[in-house]
C-alpha cells in the first residue's frame, strides 16, 4: 500500500514573510553601492563657463558616473586644463552622516587651496573615513580682481563634483586605483596625457589639442 503524503496549506502570512526575508538576503553590498552610481547628481568635469578663469576645465579622475571607490590606494586625482593666468584651486571634502546624507552646515573633513598652476595633474591623499565623501573642486576666480571691491574670493565656475564611496569598488574602480597608484610614482615629474584620456574615456570636448602632451604631476 502506498501511503499518501499530507500537504499542509501554506500560510499567506508566512509566505509573505519568507519572500521578504529572501529578498533582503539577496540584496548584496555591491548592489547597495551601485545605487548611488545611478542616482548621484555629480559631474566629473567642472568649469566651462564664460571668462578665462571660469572656462578652465577641472577633471576629476573618476568613472563617468562621478562615483568612485578609492579603496586601499586612498588617493584622488584631478586634471587642470591649460591656462595662461592660473588661479588657485579649492578642494572640499564633506563627510556623509550616518544616514548617508550631506549637510551643508557641517564642517568639511578636508578643505584645501592649491596654488595656481599652468598645467597640472594633482594627487591628494584622502583623510581616513568609513563613510562616503562628497568631493568638490572649483577655481577661486576673482581673487584680487578689479570687479571684487571687497576682495572676496568667489568661485564663478561650476565645480567638478564627485562621490567617493567606501569599499574596494567594482572592476572599473580597481582599474582606476591602479592608474592612480602608478601616477604616484611620477610625483614631481611629468606623465603622458593620452593614456589617461583613453583610460577615462574623455572625449575631445574635454581634452583637446590645446592641452599639452605631457602634464606635470604634483602630489599633496
Amino acid at each position: 500500500m502506498v501511503e499518501s503524503e499530507m500537504k499542509l496549506p501554506l500560510s499567506p502570512t508566512l509566505s509573505s514573510a519568507a519572500v521578504l526575508c529572501l529578498t533582503t538576503l539577496l540584496v548584496s553590498l555591491p548592489e547597495l553601492q551601485a545605487a548611488p552610481r545611478n542616482s548621484f547628481p555629480g559631474r566629473r568635469v567642472g568649469g566651462g563657463t564664460r571668462g578665462e578663469c571660469a572656462a578652465r576645465s577641472i577633471v576629476h579622475l573618476v568613472p563617468s558616473s562621478s562615483v568612485f571607490a578609492p579603496g586601499d590606494v586612498s588617493v584622488i586625482a584631478l586634471l587642470e586644463g591649460p591656462s595662461s593666468n592660473p588661479q588657485p584651486l579649492e578642494i572640499v571634502l564633506m563627510e556623509a552622516s550616518a544616514d548617508g546624507a550631506f549637510d551643508a552646515a557641517d564642517a568639511p573633513i578636508l578643505q584645501r587651496e592649491l596654488p595656481g598652476a599652468k598645467n597640472r595633474l594633482a594627487l591628494l591623499s584622502l583623510p581616513s573615513s568609513p563613510r562616503a565623501l562628497r568631493w568638490e573642486s572649483s577655481y577661486r576666480c576673482g581673487q584680487g580682481g578689479a570687479d571684487d571691491e571687497f576682495g572676496f574670493i568667489t568661485a564663478s565656475a561650476p565645480p567638478a563634483l564627485s562621490l567617493l564611496v567606501p569599499g574596494s569598488g567594482d572592476r572599473e574602480d580597481r582599474n582606476l586605483q591602479q592608474v592612480l597608484a602608478n601616477l604616484q610614482e611620477s610625483c614631481g615629474r611629468t606623465a603622458a596625457l593620452q593614456p589617461l584620456k583613453t583610460a577615462l574615456q574623455l572625449g575631445d570636448e574635454v581634452i583637446n589639442d590645446s592641452w599639452p602632451e605631457q602634464i606635470t604631476v604634483q602630489c599633496f
